[in-house]
């Protein structure tokens, strides 16, 4: 018997050096190996999901021909750089169709980040009620301080848009086959059956170059119609077509987070506090300021500012009035020049020095009233 459990002993003792072994054997193998919590690789892109605050926003229904229904904030943006869309799922009880504006008590939720870049959705749905464009487009509450691009007027193949300054004010959005344009001193919108692209080839410094312009226009207006239009700076004589704005490269050049950004003809703007200034605006070739009666009719701050920087070369635009330094030159709907005033409260002389050529091409009317 006591053989038999010193033989039954050895062989336990066996079984857990061999055991012992065999763990020293794979402890071993993992210090020699990778790691088996590997490191995200440098620059990993994972989505982080947020929950936004309980908002009572105005919303409006819009739907692109073949997709969903979806639902354009128009008086919230969480980030400056993308309007808020959510879709509209949640509000499908109450048969909203594209076009329909709506007051809504939500919760969103916003993810960030992954494959398919950012998201938001209505986490949570309270009360709803439907309202109508005056009092929604009267809502209207974005970050249109930072956001350079609804300033100058630029536009791209995506067709839903809000614009809200002295300039342009307005909404577009698409509703199945058609375009609905809304404006803030109208109840109805103006329905225009595409969002079409012009271009114009144009030659500068030698170069063949293309002016390219997006418009919400309906079928049976030419491009040639259009571009002519534009030109003339009439765009409000015309109702089949609306101008929203000029695609890249920009007309001339402005900045945005910094950084210059791509254009046609080159552009130099001077602001002149003045405590007084003329108020107006008045576009002088080259060859004009070149007369002596002319140019010694301009304030004298303007005169010191031309004789310092002009290339007498360049067309000269200059505005007086409640401008600051962060105004900004842009378009108003009939593709006119205007000056669009900055945040700050200010008065003086802005000068904008623009390649002759720049008026061969685009419209050289000055809207006075914005």
């Amino acid at each position: 018997m006591n053989k038999i459990k010193r033989k039954t002993f050895i062989i336990v003792i066996g079984i857990l050096l061999l055991i012992v072994f065999l763990f020293f054997l794979v402890y071993e193998a993992i210090l020699t190996s990778a790691p088996l919590n590997i490191e995200p690789l440098e620059g990993a892109d994972y989505a982080t999901e947020t929950t936004g605050d309980i908002r009572t926003d105005a919303v409006l229904c819009f739907q692109r021909e073949g997709d969903s229904k979806y639902l354009l904030n128009l008086s919230y943006q969480k980030n400056s750089g993308w309007l808020d869309i959510y879709p509209a799922q949640p509000l499908e009880a109450y048969d909203i169709r594209p076009g329909d504006f709506a007051e809504m008590t939500y919760q969103a939720e916003y993810s960030v980040g992954g494959e398919d870049g950012h998201h938001q959705s209505i986490k949570q749905l309270g009360d709803f009620s439907q309202i109508y464009a005056p009092e929604a487009l009267s809502k209207r509450n974005l970050q249109s301080a930072s956001d350079i691009w609804h300033t100058v007027r630029q536009a791209d193949g995506y067709p839903v848009r809000i614009y809200q300054n002295q300039a342009s004010d307005f909404v577009m959005i698409p509703a199945e086959d058609k375009f609905y344009l809304f404006r803030s001193d109208s109840d109805k919108p103006v329905i225009f059956d595409d969002y079409r692209q012009v271009t114009k080839d144009i030659e500068i410094h030698g170069e063949i170059r293309q002016l390219r312009t997006w418009v919400l226009c309906n079928d049976g207006i030419s491009d040639a119609e259009i571009l002519e239009t534009l030109y003339q700076g009439t765009v409000s004589d015309n109702s089949d077509f609306f101008f929203v704005g000029y695609d890249w490269p920009y007309p001339f050049q402005f900045t945005a987070n910094g950084e210059e950004t791509e254009h046609l003809y080159t552009m130099q703007k001077y602001f002149l506090p003045a405590d007084a200034p003329e108020s107006g605006a008045s576009h002088f070739m080259a060859q004009e300021l070149e007369n002596p009666e002319v140019f010694t009719a301009l304030p004298v701050a303007v005169q010191q500012t031309l004789v310092e920087t002009w290339n007498h070369e360049d067309d000269v635009i200059i505005f007086g009035g409640n401008y600051g330094e962060a105004c900004e030159l842009s378009f108003d709907d009939n593709n006119l020049l205007c000056l669009t005033a900055g945040a700050e409260t200010a008065s003086g002389y802005v000068l904008i020095y623009l390649e002759s050529g720049f008026f061969e091409n685009i419209c050289s009317g000055i809207a006075l009233d914005n």
